[in-house]
């Protein structure tokens, strides 16, 4: 079996691979640019930054993060 990924450019064209995928009884699954997101510049340059702390060891555990983000919280409240 293989796979074959077409993009279409507009609706029409969507309708008619679809109707032409149908009539040949190929069975097919559509999924739509919705769960696509945009990063900014600002964004890749802190995933970059966050990729590099890893990569150097800079990283702690869920349950640190938590206590940390936690004691912040508690101290800002007083």
């Amino acid at each position: 079996m293989e796979t074959i990924i077409i993009t279409t450019g507009n609706e029409r064209q969507s309708n008619l691979v679809k109707s032409m995928l149908k009539e040949m009884r190929i069975r097919f699954t559509t999924h739509t640019d919705e769960n696509e997101v945009e990063v900014s510049a600002a964004e890749l340059e802190a995933i970059d930054r966050g990729l590099e702390d890893v990569k150097n060891g800079n990283v702690m555990s869920h349950s640190e993060a938590k206590k940390i983000f936690h004691d912040a919280i508690y101290k800002v409240e007083q």
